[in-house]
């Protein structure tokens, strides 16, 4: 997106197969700035990420100030070439650009939204477009809301119609007309509206702007060049429409929601939700991080192991490997040789878990399980930071040792089932994960997440749980704790029901009869 120069308010795509940026005839972003080189630099995409490589132009490429050869770019990122400047856009990302005016009418949303006679022009317009609008956020289909949006802009002569989110960031929802990428106003002024309950014109140097607010989420932006002034009654129509729009807006709101929720596919949502006991949750793995041993206490099922991941990708080494030990049902010989290495009979040394983990976190479950002789041998790594082999060498396995248990291990210490030079060391940081009846708040968030991503794996789509079902979610004692709930979810998806998830189905999945 071209937000400065001659260029202003173009828009290109970035070529996967990479492409010239320049003056000249060639290029495949062609910009008509004199000052820019015939081939400033070559963009395209790598690894996912737009790469930029200066061409060797005499006026250096610049990205956010700072010459440069070669760059990954990311959304927000500005260029400066000649007297032009390139902002990076992410798919759905909008651009600002802002201009100086003044308002020359305001409307309040709420009084126009009511009904205002009959026989009006303007009222029959303002009805079809609330049939259409109604009806195309009902379907949440985007092409029906932009249609809505060219349907408006045909009403009151309008160049461009956009619905734009300020929730959290300035995003596209929909729109029609001219150049969708930019928003002809700056953020501050989209913001101020959202929050103000009124509907403005505004007339500047090159635009004619109404824009009124949808739920406190958003603004409808309307405008056209300016020299064609709209009076107060087009501006009023403006305000029905928009409030029209706010199921649109709510759908998008929802979306955005379950997005969130899903988009850290990496677990089953352990430190989700927005309730106390989660943000205490939090607020431990985030404390318990740069630390170099830790203890994890809960019930079967709580997520232990997911916790003691969030805390090793917290932490110092999150960039070094995680590894995991299960130490119930395994043979003591069978352990040893997991977690210490071996020799087979070959005499060829096979390195054991300790080795792999080293400059990275190491993770027990159910510590007691460990036998004692494993124990004082994982002490000896600990002090040493490193595996001492049969030979007399020492195999460097420097660790974070993160351990988790079901039971109380401060009171197993005292039947020896535990060291106690093991446990001092693993309580510098002891975190309690909270059994999931005391997370009811969080629970039908965490069953969302887990539902999304399952279907996923599935090639299914599944848009959530119903009230009803939730209700029954949340209602539920979950003594098996998240792995009950994610053998719940599992089964929703083997069998066929509703979408959303009814109470019926989730009856039927917690009571095994798939």
């Amino acid at each position: 997106m071209v937000t400065s120069g001659p260029d202003k308010g173009r828009e290109f795509a970035i070529p996967a197969e990479g492409g010239l940026v320049g003056r000249g005839e060639g290029c495949a972003m062609r910009l008509e700035d004199a000052a820019v080189s015939r081939q400033q630099f070559r963009i395209g995409v790598r690894d996912g990420r737009p790469l930029l490589i200066d061409m060797g132009s005499t006026n250096k490429t610049k990205v956010n100030g700072e010459p440069v050869d070669m760059r990954p770019l990311s959304p927000g990122d500005r260029i400066e070439i000649g007297n032009s400047v390139l902002q990076v856009v992410g798919e759905g990302d909008v651009m600002c650009v802002g201009e100086e005016g003044v308002i020359s009418h305001e409307v309040d949303t709420e009084r126009t939204a009511r009904p205002v006679g009959s026989g009006s022009g303007v009222i029959e317009v303002a009805g079809f477009l609330t049939a259409m609008a109604r009806l195309a956020a009902s379907l949440f289909a985007t092409d029906g809301v932009n249609a809505a949006c060219g349907h408006l802009g045909g009403a009151v002569s309008a160049e461009r119609v956009q619905l734009v989110s300020v929730d959290g960031g300035i995003r596209l929802l929909a729109g029609r007309g001219g150049a969708q990428g930019t928003v002809p106003v700056d953020r501050a002024r989209l913001e101020k509206v959202a929050r103000s309950g009124k509907a403005v014109c505004m007339r500047g140097n090159e635009h004619e702007i109404m824009m009124s607010p949808v739920l406190g989420e958003g603004v409808l932006v309307v405008d056209r060049v300016a020299g064609h002034a709209w009076d107060r009654g087009t501006l009023e129509l403006v305000a029905a429409a928009s409030q029209v729009f706010a199921a649109a807006m709510g759908a998008s709101s929802e979306r955005s929601r379950r997005e969130r929720a899903a988009a850290d596919l990496s677990d089953d949502g352990e430190l989700d939700g927005d309730s106390a006991v989660a943000a205490r949750l939090r607020d431990w793995v985030a404390w318990a991080a740069p630390k170099p041993f830790a203890l994890l206490l809960g019930e079967t099922g709580v997520g232990k192991q997911r916790i003691a991941a969030a805390i090793h990708d917290k932490g110092p080494r999150s960039t070094g490997p995680f590894v995991v030990v299960h130490c119930v049902a395994m043979s003591e010989a069978w352990l040893e040789a997991d977690v210490f290495g071996h020799e087979d009979p070959s005499g060829t040394r096979r390195p054991g878990k300790l080795e792999a983990a080293h400059g990275g976190v190491i993770f027990f479950d159910e510590l007691a399980a460990l036998p004692p002789r494993c124990q004082k041998k994982l002490m000896q790594v600990i002090e040493r930071r490193a595996v001492k082999r049969k030979d007399g060498t020492l195999v460097p396995a420097d660790v974070h040792v993160i351990a988790a248990s079901c039971h109380d291990v401060a009171s197993m210490v005292n039947v020896q089932a535990v060291r106690p030079d093991l446990y001092e060391r693993l309580a510098q940081a002891v975190v309690v994960v909270p059994p999931l009846r005391e997370r009811r708040a969080d629970l039908v968030t965490i069953a969302e997440k887990m539902l999304y991503r399952l279907a996923a794996d599935a090639s299914q789509r599944r848009t959530g749980f119903a009230a009803d079902a939730a209700a029954r979610l949340a209602s539920a004692e979950w003594p098996g704790n998240l792995r009950e709930l994610r053998n719940v979810v599992e089964r929703l998806l083997l069998q066929p029901g509703e979408d959303p998830v009814s109470a019926a189905d989730v009856d039927r999945a917690m009571t095994r009869r798939c």
